[in-house]
């Protein structure tokens, strides 16, 4: 007798694999289906996902297409998502987004620090780890909607995390920077023998962080052009993109701010004369500094104030609490908007000052209409900006001989390499 064996069914789900069952089952086929569906999609998502490195790189420049970010801040979202990406991918160029699963969250975690590992000497890096962390979660978010990735992937709580803790500087740490060697008097014999060349820009942006309150790169940049009286003789320093290789952070940067007594009475006005009458009214005004697409012009004068380390360079060097990491030269913008604040400004008047606001035309509106807005402004700085320090040793003209004394020496530092 020859047993009678039943021929089984082959059903297709999609090209390259097919569902094979015994007939005996088919009343639970339609539920059977509903079962595989998880499975068909995804071998669907395989099938059309893209490698996590062109992805990332597609993301990237959809992010850069729909925010209008400065040239510095699109190339540090660049730089991120380079290193984001060989994270994710695991250093495998062709491994694809689909393939992407919760398992690969601990992964991210443990291989993220190292490939920062860089910036280990900085105590920035928790701030540093999180802004991966959240740009992870973005491309993600990107991923769950383009249908590339069936769960929603996310990191959350690294052990690092720490806001923006930057403090401004309390008034004796003023009084100590204030202090220092650009404010001092010099033999020429002392002059030679210093560490540091006396150029511009060391004198003048410590008082200019303090007294205008602008961010680093804005001051740096600045041409002599960029300082000037406005229509109703109030001098004032214009912030603004109009220039070669001049940015803003944001379109709500560009703004006005009046120059107070307390920089006219130190020389400001006469050193940018001179500027304009060595180089022309574009020149740039801190000849020093140079640019580079990815620090703009803040490089050198960030690592002579902050150092390459936290806790180093001029700050360091004149306050103990930079070793937290808690002061760097933003903390001039924190001490500006803070005293402004303790003396009775409004708030939207910081803002305006800060480059916060959401336009002129509102403050003036609101608060200003019988006064001009420079003389507001200016009203406000000369009343909120009481530092409570000694600024009359702080002279241009004193820095001057410095500067003198030093012109011929030989150059201090590492020297270029001979061809």
């Amino acid at each position: 007798m020859t047993a009678t064996v039943s021929a089984k069914k082959l059903v297709p789900l999609l090209e390259g694999f097919e569902l094979q069952y015994d007939p005996k089952y088919e009343k639970f086929y339609p539920t059977l289906l509903k079962q595989l569906l998880p499975v068909t999609q995804l071998l669907q998502q395989l099938d059309s996902s893209p490698t996590i490195q062109s992805y990332f790189d597609e993301v990237c420049q959809r992010f850069i297409d729909a925010n209008n970010y400065s040239v510095k801040g699109r190339n540090m979202l660049i730089a991120r998502m380079g290193k984001l990406k060989k994270v994710v991918s695991d250093n495998d160029p062709k491994r694809r987004m689909a393939e992407l699963s919760p398992q690969d969250i601990a992964r991210v975690k443990r291989a993220l620090p190292r490939a920062l590992a860089k910036q280990k000497r900085s105590k920035s890096q928790g701030e540093n780890i999180q802004t991966y962390y959240q740009l992870f979660n973005r491309v993600m978010a990107e991923a769950f909607n383009d249908h590339f990735i069936s769960t929603q992937l996310k990191l959350s709580n690294p052990r690092t995390k720490k806001a923006d803790n930057t403090k401004p500087f309390s008034t004796d740490e003023i009084c100590s920077l204030l202090q220092g060697w650009p404010y001092q008097t010099h033999t020429d014999e002392q002059a030679q023998a210093l560490k540091f060349d006396a150029q511009s820009f060391r004198f003048w942006l410590l008082p200019l962080g303090l007294f205008t309150g602008a961010r680093l790169n804005e001051l740096c940049q600045l041409r002599a052009h960029d300082v000037r009286p406005d229509g109703h003789g109030i001098h004032v320093i214009s912030i603004n993109d109009d220039g070669y290789n001049k940015s803003l952070k944001n379109e709500q940067s560009r703004r006005e701010i009046p120059i107070c007594n307390a920089l006219t009475d130190m020389g400001f006005l006469e050193f940018v004369q001179e500027r304009r009458d060595q180089a022309g009214s574009t020149a740039l005004l801190f000849a020093e500094l140079s640019f580079s697409s990815e620090h703009l012009y803040s490089r050198v004068a960030s690592r002579f104030f902050c150092g390459n380390a936290t806790g180093t360079g001029y700050i360091g060097a004149h306050c103990e609490r930079a070793t937290e990491g808690s002061l760097n030269f933003k903390s001039c913008r924190r001490s500006f908007a803070q005293r402004l604040q303790a003396s009775g400004v409004t708030d939207s008047l910081i803002s305006h000052l800060l480059g916060h606001r959401s336009s002129a035309h509102e403050v003036t509106q609101r608060h200003y209409l019988d006064t001009p807005l420079s003389a507001s402004l200016k009203a406000a700085l000369e009343q909120g900006l009481q530092y409570g320090v000694p600024l009359s040793h702080l002279k241009w003209a004193n820095y001057k001989p410095l500067v003198a004394a030093q012109r011929g020496r030989k150059k201090r530092g590492r020297q270029p390499k001979a061809a």
